[in-house]
């Protein structure tokens, strides 16, 4: 996005990070309140979490889907708009960067399905569901975020704006 210096690859770019901030920072979280429980980073010894976990569970699953690009989420906005905005001047590295993003979303969602989805494990009967208040607030405000740019963009998009429209218009007249 940044790379191709046009006015839509710049704010593509500065919203790629936001986005990325959110929604890694929200897979962290839940990595976090996985493990607290289970002890365990291996995907291999989980299955089922969803039985016993339902909120871990379901807040996975949009951390999951937002990083995937699914349309509604902040994912889905700054990632087309980073494409459209590099297609033009990189259009070989913005195939190959697609094609990661398919690459991506195959990991994530087989990781959800086989941590959360699979058939349930006995041994995790023991677990408690995410509820301690800075766990909630974690999730809640980041799951907001998310939603709320994917959903209605200008939030964030406007502010961006006034940053990249200086440089754009320093690159158009060097260009």
């Amino acid at each position: 996005g940044a790379s191709a210096m046009t006015p839509v690859g710049l704010s593509g770019a500065a919203l790629q990070m936001f986005t990325h901030g959110t929604i890694t920072g929200l897979l962290f979280v839940m990595v976090g309140v996985v493990y607290e429980r289970t002890h365990t980073r291996e995907i291999a010894k989980m299955s089922g979490l969803m039985h016993h976990m339902p909120i871990a569970g379901i807040v996975f699953m949009i951390a999951g889907l937002a990083s995937l690009g699914l349309p509604s989420m902040s994912g889905f906005v700054a990632e087309l708009t980073t494409f459209l905005g590099s297609l033009q001047a990189h259009p070989a590295a913005t195939i190959a960067a697609i094609f990661g993003v398919v690459l991506s979303a195959g990991y994530i969602l087989w990781t959800v399905q086989r941590v959360f989805h699979g058939p349930p494990d006995p041994a995790w009967a023991h677990l408690e569901d995410a509820k301690t208040w800075p766990e909630l607030v974690a999730m809640g405000v980041l799951v907001v975020a998310i939603m709320a740019v994917g959903i209605y963009p200008p939030i964030l998009t406007d502010a961006i704006q006034s940053g990249i429209a200086p440089i754009a218009a320093i690159v158009g007249s060097v260009a």
